[in-house]
């Protein structure tokens, strides 16, 4: 795992101790009226709007690049563990970003869901509308073990989906609920008259 350095420890600490450079603190030390508005978007600005909701360009984009590197942070340690061989996708950056960040998540990962996946609906044009962060295919317990996933019998795969997500962490209440019914399209595709239980 890289190491965290101490301007990023700085920024986590501003983060968690609601002191980073905004509008908001402005306008309170600065005795001033009115409400507090993003200089990038026109909306209302705190520390949580800079970090997950900006609408800015280059903001949108520094946060799409955030979640990459963090999935493909999660990707590279599961695949040093027991879960290794499960791993099917890892939706993250490309190869060439991966090694400028010292990232090297196993060759074998891909970016899309294979079509093996979809054991009964293997012609349908929709199937990868919904692409998760991840997919991990493994044996249901008590019924055989397989190293490769794809050797696995359609009814006896335990299949979980990987959805990472940046949140407040005191009312994380909304993007569990948007991530849960993101992919419910995707998790009826996934069952097939055997298998009911995916996560």
């Amino acid at each position: 795992m890289p190491i965290v350095n101490i301007k990023e420890q700085e920024q986590v600490l501003k983060y968690r101790t609601n002191t980073i450079h905004t509008d908001k603190p402005t306008k309170r030390f600065s005795h001033m009226t009115g409400p507090a508005t993003c200089p990038l978007c026109g909306g209302s600005d705190s520390a949580p709007h800079i970090l997950l909701r900006c609408n800015n360009h280059t903001l949108k984009r520094m946060h799409i690049n955030r979640h990459h590197h963090a999935v493909s942070l999660c990707g590279e340690e599961i695949s040093k563990g027991k879960l290794d061989s499960a791993i099917v996708t890892m939706n993250a950056c490309n190869s060439e970003k991966l090694f400028d960040l010292n990232i090297e998540p196993p060759d074998v990962i891909k970016r899309n869901i294979p079509d093996w996946v979809f054991p009964t609906q293997q012609n349908l044009p929709t199937r990868h509308q919904s692409r998760t962060d991840g997919v991990l295919v493994m044996p249901i317990e008590g019924r055989g073990r397989h190293l490769d996933p794809r050797q696995i019998p359609p009814m006896d795969r335990n299949i979980h989906l990987v959805e990472f997500k940046f949140c407040s962490d005191i009312n994380p209440q909304h993007t569990l609920e948007k991530a849960h019914n993101q992919h419910q399209s995707l998790i009826q595709r996934l069952r097939t008259r055997s298998l009911r239980g995916i996560s």
